[in-house]
């Protein structure tokens, strides 16, 4: 805390008066607005963007833009401590609401004159400032600032309430005439009236939005730990959703945890947000707004979306374009227009309509909320006349998945009879059952349906998935089976096929998928629809028995679609995306999941959850690249985008992901995970990977004893519908054998990974066994053999990218990539960058590096290096521009240091030491 006598500008700190500022009247100048605020406890270290802070300052504007509590003076304090150094000339300015031309440049000629006499005491003194208008300032200053030594990096906080367009000027000015010395880093919640454009064609402006500074769940997380909140995985994964990574929304969320169970029970008509949630909504961001903004953002609170002409139907009023781009001025970011023109949804969930050009924007989750509140506090009766003037708008724009979620609303209050929302899901449930509602609203639609169609129980239950994410709430609706043929709508199968893959039960699922297939087909267009849906749910659920043969099928027969109803092509293909992932065929599934993403999707629900899929095979071809930092990235995304009850699947296969990542990492909590005595069921192959891993991680840790008994569990006698799940315990058992030196039983244990053998194997799965009989073969003294083994491997790894395999390996793998690099391989680039980062990871840990009595110069380094090429003595000299007889030199004092007679042994040594 400042005291009083702080607030003021302090002589001690060796700042001018003020009245050697300005031949104004002087007025007291406060020192915490040159000061950097101090950071708030429970920081998340957020090393990413600091980097890009970093990077930042070498171009002449940094700028950060996003709305209130997304984290601008945090980060910036934050960045700031680390980059202020002895020397380094850094000065900081708060701004605040009537900074005008003549506050804003004493301000900042205090900030910068007391940094310069701290940093440079002998340089000449920076010029004061007169009045702003007088032009001889600003000339003056920036000359002085030109004529420093290095760049002077300001932090201009706040910088959106500054409104005196003399301010942009001037520095618009300074930044023209300093020659590069002067290195601003602006934040604000609207972009500064700067001609940004032009150093943004020049590439000299580095730009962090909101989305860049949202959380990570991962960031969520550790936020919350940090303020003491006790949540479960589930519900932090569920409020980072709802607060879309607003570090604001989560920390007051955690700071009071049962207000994120009234912000969540308001999305179900509950007693809405918390009240420290709405008391800063209402502070920063409501109050912000003109009245008659306000006004429209209330009465269109109970829809997700909505466009300036359903605004109108909304209010009876003729300015909802108007008022709604209003607020997205007035919310700095609170709500977002959407890009305009077919309806598509984006990774971030939005829907765009493409067709009509229509415009449409979105309130963030946690504000929807908090106006919905005040809706309901107004007009309690009001929401009946709005559900049918929405149910209105969209029926006569051709919307009726949008329409039937408020005619379910009007129909639970008794203002229309069932049979309107009945007509409508009887025509549109296999939109229903994979793309969900397209306007799920903030309005609960009643469980107790009086109808007793199948197409209108399958739309409730799927808007409790949508909303609650939980089966539990709409249990009563789904009517157990009664066997096959038990029911001639297809939307009833459709209903316990929905269910099954919520509940993960894949055998369930595929029994219903083919019955609902049987039940459709070209009779009419609806069936048509259901079943493309069909397959993809039958591909899915296959996927998740393990059966990838059969659900690559099946998914191949639903990309056939030709029709315009385009999301059963997405997620068949984002799905087909992951199986190729899940094989190692990296190239494939990289350019598989890139069409997924390319493909347009309707506005429904559930389309979000989609995107998952191709994500999940992006962290997968990450992984086997061994680019652990993008996998992470985008495992993240597969969290974010998730439908709870869209697609168990994916869901428990990001969880197998999430723990190779882990394990590469070094992190082995997995090991601790104690399965039962007996083996997971034999379909279940996403548990089987997961116990693989398990024993991988024991492995990792010394416990071999554990992971032998867990191996041998999961290999006797084991039988899956697809080979490439058994084929991981197998290797990992070959694995286990040469870490316990039984090499003769790895090499008997190691599965066949002939080409023959592509039908048992996947790629990643060959190269693994491959490299594992190469290490195997190796260690029983055959040499030769191995050497070819490993430029088989090797002729499997490259074209694909894959790395991980060898990290995986640890110390082993690297002894035999050394001795391979002399042997004339094909793939000397490829070994040399192995060589260089393989057996660093996990499995190395405990094994001390040698050193050496005396270290080799840097300059020795540099010739160590080339002396792995074929370059002679005189050519790399010429590279290095040194004489012959200082290369001379050099190499004699690296062959003596590391006691090698000759030039492969000093490689083959220096290797050994990982000095290359």
């Amino acid at each position: 805390m400042r005291t009083a006598g702080q607030d003021t500008m302090a002589d001690q700190r060796g700042t001018p008066r003020p009245d050697s500022l300005t031949g104004t009247e002087a007025l007291p100048l406060l020192a915490s607005k040159i000061t950097q605020p101090d950071p708030p406890t429970g920081l998340v270290d957020r090393p990413r963007l600091l980097a890009r802070l970093d990077a930042g300052v070498h171009t002449p504007i940094t700028l950060l833009v996003a709305p209130a509590g997304w984290g601008k003076t945090t980060l910036l304090t934050t960045w700031f401590a680390q980059h202020r150094t002895a020397t380094a000339i850094t000065a900081w300015l708060t701004l605040e609401p009537g900074d005008d031309a003549d506050r804003f440049w004493t301000y900042l000629h205090a900030a910068i004159t007391d940094e310069i006499s701290r940093r440079l005491p002998d340089h000449p003194a920076v010029p004061r400032p007169g009045a702003a208008g007088t032009g001889d300032y600003l000339p003056r200053f920036a000359a002085a600032i030109a004529a420093l030594p290095e760049p002077a990096v300001v932090v201009l906080d706040d910088f959106h309430t500054v409104t005196d367009p003399r301010v942009t000027g001037g520095l618009e000015f300074l930044l023209r005439h300093c020659r590069g010395r002067l290195r601003l880093v602006i934040s604000g919640r609207t972009e500064p009236a700067l001609a940004l454009h032009r150093w943004r064609l020049a590439g000299e402006l580095t730009e962090l939005r909101s989305g860049d500074l949202a959380l990570t769940i991962a960031e969520s997380a550790t936020l919350v730990t940090e303020q003491g909140g006790g949540l479960s995985n589930e519900r932090i994964r569920e409020l980072h959703t709802q607060a879309e990574g607003w570090p604001a929304g989560v920390r007051l969320a955690a700071l009071a945890h049962r207000q994120v169970e009234e912000a969540a029970a308001a999305r179900q008509g509950g007693d809405g947000p918390g009240i420290g949630l709405v008391e800063y909504l209402n502070a920063e961001v409501v109050a912000g707004q003109s009245p008659a903004v306000r006004e429209t953002l209330i009465r269109t609170a109970l829809l997700d979306r909505m466009c300036g002409d359903l605004a109108d139907a909304l209010t009876g009023r003729h300015d909802g374009d108007e008022h709604l781009a209003a607020a997205v001025r007035e919310t700095a970011g609170f709500v977002v227009r959407e890009t305009p023109g077919a309806v598509v949804r984006d990774a971030a969930g939005m829907a765009v309509d493409t067709a009509t050009g229509t415009v449409w924007y979105r309130c963030h989750q946690m504000l929807g909320d908090v106006l919905y509140a005040e809706l309901l506090r107004r007009q309690p009766d009001g929401l009946v006349d709005l559900h049918r003037r929405a149910f209105d708008w969209y029926r006569t724009h051709e919307r009726p998945v949008a329409a039937l979620r408020h005619a379910m609303a009007l129909a639970g209050t008794g203002a229309t009879d069932w049979q309107v929302p009945a007509a409508l899901a009887d025509a549109h449930w296999p939109e229903l059952l994979l793309c969900g509602h397209e306007d799920a609203g903030r309005t609960a639609v009643p469980t107790a349906v009086t109808s007793d169609d199948p197409a209108l129980r399958l739309a409730v239950v799927v808007d409790r998935l949508e909303t609650a994410g939980r089966l539990e709430t709409a249990g009563h609706i789904v009517a157990p089976p009664d066997g096959p043929g038990s029911d001639d709508h297809p939307a009833s199968t459709a209903l316990h096929l929905v269910t099954a893959l919520a509940r993960g039960d894949f055998s369930d699922a595929v029994t219903y998928a083919g019955r609902l297939l049987a039940m459709t087909g070209p009779a009419t267009t609806a069936n048509r629809r259901g079943h493309r849906v069909a397959l993809v749910a039958r591909g899915a659920a296959q996927l998740g028995l393990g059966d990838l043969a059969r659900a690559e099928q099946s998914l191949i027969a639903a990309r056939a679609d030709d029709g315009p109803h385009r999301c059963p092509v997405r997620l068949a293909t984002g799905l087909l995306a992951l199986i190729h992932a899940w094989r190692g065929d990296v190239t494939q599934a990289q350019r598989t999941g890139q069409q997924a993403l390319a493909l347009p999707s309707c506005a429904g629900r559930r389309c979000a959850g989609h995107s998952a899929a191709a994500h999940l095979a992006f962290a997968l071809v990450a992984l086997h690249r061994d680019d652990l930092t993008d996998a992470a990235r985008h495992l993240d995304q597969v969290l974010m985008l998730a439908v709870p009850g869209a697609d168990a699947a994916v869901g428990r296969l990001a969880a197998v992901v999430r723990a190779q990542v882990d394990l590469a990492h070094g992190e082995y909590a997995v090991a601790t995970s104690v399965p039962d005595q007996q083996p997971p069921p034999p379909h279940d192959h996403l548990e089987y990977a997961r116990l693989v891993i398990v024993a991988e991680a024991r492995m990792a840790c010394g416990d071999l004893g554990g992971a032998r008994a867990l191996l041998t569990m999961l290999t006797g006698g084991r039988r899956h519908a697809d080979p490439v799940p058994r084929a991981r315990g197998t290797i990992a058992l070959a694995r286990l054998h040469l870490l316990s030196g039984q090499p003769a039983a790895a090499l008997s244990s190691v599965p066949d990974w002939s080409p023959q053998a592509t039908h048992q194997l996947s790629t990643v799965d060959r190269i693994d066994a491959g490299l594992v009989a190469a290490v195997a073969t190796r260690a029983l003294g055959d040499h030769r053999r191995a050497r070819e083994l490993l430029e088989r491997v090797l002729d499997l790894a490259e074209p694909d990218g894959h790395r991980r395999v060898f990290h995986h390996g640890g110390s082993p793998v690297r002894d035999l990539l050394v001795d391979h690099l002399d042997s004339g391989t094909r793939h000397r680039g490829l070994v040399n960058d192995l060589v260089d980062t393989a057996g660093r990871r996990h499995a190395d840990r405990h094994r001390p590096t040698p050193t050496l009595a005396e270290p080799l110069t840097d300059r020795e380094l540099t010739v160590l290096r080339y002396l792995q090429s074929t370059l002679s003595n005189g050519e790399i000299a010429a590279e290095l521009f040194l004489s012959v007889n200082t290369v001379k030199t050099h190499v004699r004092n690296i062959y003596q240091k590391l006691g090698a007679p000759r030039r492969r042994d000093a490689v083959r040594r220096a290797r050994e030491l990982r000095l290359l």
